[in-house]
This record gives C-alpha cells, structure tokens and sequence, in this order.
C-alpha cells in the first residue's frame, strides 16, 4: 500500500512516477492507468492490480490523471506504455478516443483490457466491468422498496459523457420507474465533491414541494450530495440511496444519513484486468469479452456481514 500511495499522490499533484529503475527493469511489467483519482475506489483498482503483479511476479505500474474530466492527462498517461515497454495495458478509459491507442498497441501485438466501462470502439482483450445498468436499476428497484412504491424522487448525476455513470442513471430511472415512483428533478452536479455539494444546493433548493428520496451514482456525487443534505438537514430524513464506498459514506450510512450503498468491487477490477492482460500476453485463449465483477447493495442491516464488510473501505 506504501507503493500505492506513492503512486496515487504522484497522479494528484502531477508528478511522473514509473516505478523502480525503469531504465533497466527486472520483471515484465503491465501498465494500469485508472480513468481519475484521490477517490478510495481507484485506490482499490490499484490494490487488487498490484496484488496480480505480485501473484505473477510482474511490474503493474499505476497511476492516473486527477480527475475524470482530464482526457488529455489520461492519453499522455497512457501513452507511457511506449517508454515503459510493458508487455499490455489495462485501462479504465475516460475518453472515446482511447480507441487509437489501443489500435497502435494491437498493431504492436501489445494486448490492452478495459476495466469500469467501455467507451466502444475498441478492439480490446476483455472489458471487466460493473454491470452498470443492472446496478442502476438494483438502486431504483431498493429504493421502491423503501418508499414502499410511492414517492417522488431526485437523480444527482455526475456528468454528461461519463458512460459509466450514465449507464446506472438509466438504469435508476427504469427501475425507479417500475416501482412505481416518480422522477421530480434530474441534474447533472459535477465530478469532483466541491462542486457536487454546491450543484445538489441548486437542484434540491429549486425544488417545488417536499421529495422522497435521492439516487447519486458514484463516490464523488454521493459524497457532495451527503454534504448538502446534511447542511439542510434532510440526510436521513429523505431515502439516500448512494454508490460506491469511503469511510466517511460508511459512518454516514451506520447512523442512518445513508438508506444504502450500490457497492462495486473495485479490487476484483484491478486484480481480474491484470491476470487477463497476463495471460493474453502468454498467447492464452480468453473467455467472454464482458466480465461483469458484480455489486452488493450495502445498508445498516448487512455492513457487518463478514462477506460484505470485506467490500466496505
């Protein structure tokens, strides 16, 4: 984790990291480049990344632009495979346009697996994903369950073009939709929490009439949204249904500020993504395209599951 860290804060203040003694490297190595940073979840993606590079005894160098807004940060990140000379690259993309890159490392017989989502067109190895939509639609289907089919309820997106999110906010709505309530305002409030907080301020005050409950579909959104449900004094009052974990979303949800949390599996990403890139590099025949890591809906009732608290961080 010392070397995660290291990593994680290189990535957030700008810094170039590759690793030990890059000029001469002892391993193969495998380039893992997350789609933001400074959030738990990619810090997980890492984790279970570098734990394949030890399993395999290969190099798994990780980092990632500060912010999924930042494109351009994300390709010249990526765009270090060449000096790296890693053997394949896993990616969590944050731009469409990382379909090039993946065509030059193809040509270069140079494997390339996306992990979080697929931006489309690519010719990649295998995308190891969350199932974002079935996601979406398990948060709408938990919270129909708690406002007992009736309601009116607030989706607080992230941003547009972040096909990830996008996915589980469609996924909401239809399941939202079927249970039976009713979708009042539809925003979009940001990626990182300071704006998020400040854009949920706007969409909850030019509200008409009292609201039921809130979806926010990933860490930045649900942490913003918290803050300002605090500040107002509904959290825990309206039904919050969030995704993704931190401790402070955890503390949240075991007083009861937080309804319940879509968990993804983060590490699984990381650590599955590298062991496919390993393999299709040892000329291995890979199984389905799309591997779907799975979620957990977290509440109160069955955060101290064993088999559920290991998800928690």
């Amino acid at each position: 984790m010392k070397k995660l860290r290291g990593v994680m804060l290189g990535a957030l203040l700008g810094w170039s990291w590759f690793g030990p003694n890059v000029s001469a490297l002892a391993k193969d190595c495998i380039q893992v480049v997350s789609a933001g940073g400074g959030y738990a979840f990619w810090a997980a993606v890492g984790a279970g990344a570098n734990q394949a590079g030890k399993e395999l005894g290969i190099d798994i160098y990780f980092r990632g632009p500060p912010s999924e807004e930042d494109r351009q940060s994300q390709a010249v990140i990526a765009n270090m495979i060449w000096d790296l000379h890693c053997k394949a690259l896993v990616i969590a993309p944050n731009s469409p346009e990382r379909a090039l890159l993946v065509d030059q490392l193809n040509a270069k017989g140079i494997p390339t697996v996306y992990i979080d989502r697929d931006t489309g067109g690519a010719d990649v190895v295998a995308v190891v994903a969350t199932n974002n939509f079935k996601a979406g639609q398990l948060a709408g289907e938990e919270m129909g369950k708690a406002l007992s089919g009736k309601g009116r309820v607030v989706l607080l997106r992230e941003k547009e073009g972040i096909v990830s999110t996008e996915d589980r906010a469609r996924g909401f709505v239809d399941g939202v939709t079927r249970a039976g309530l009713k979708v009042v305002r539809d925003a979009y409030i940001g990626t990182t929490v300071g704006d998020a907080r400040m854009q949920a301020e706007k969409a909850l005050t030019q509200l008409r009439g009292p609201i039921d409950g809130v979806f926010t579909p990933n860490e930045s959104t649900t942490l913003g949204a918290l803050l300002q449900l605090k500040k107002s004094g509904m959290a825990g009052k309206v039904v919050h249904i969030g995704f993704d974990s931190n401790k402070y979303l955890v503390d949240a949800m075991r007083v009861g500020d937080i309804h319940g949390l879509i968990v993804q599996k983060p590490h699984d990403m990381g650590y599955q993504g590298v062991y496919i890139a390993h393999r299709k590099t040892l000329g291995q025949v890979i199984g389905p395209r799309n591997v779907d890591t799975g979620v957990a809906f977290v509440t109160k009732m069955n955060m101290d599951r064993p088999e559920i608290a290991k998800l928690l961080h």
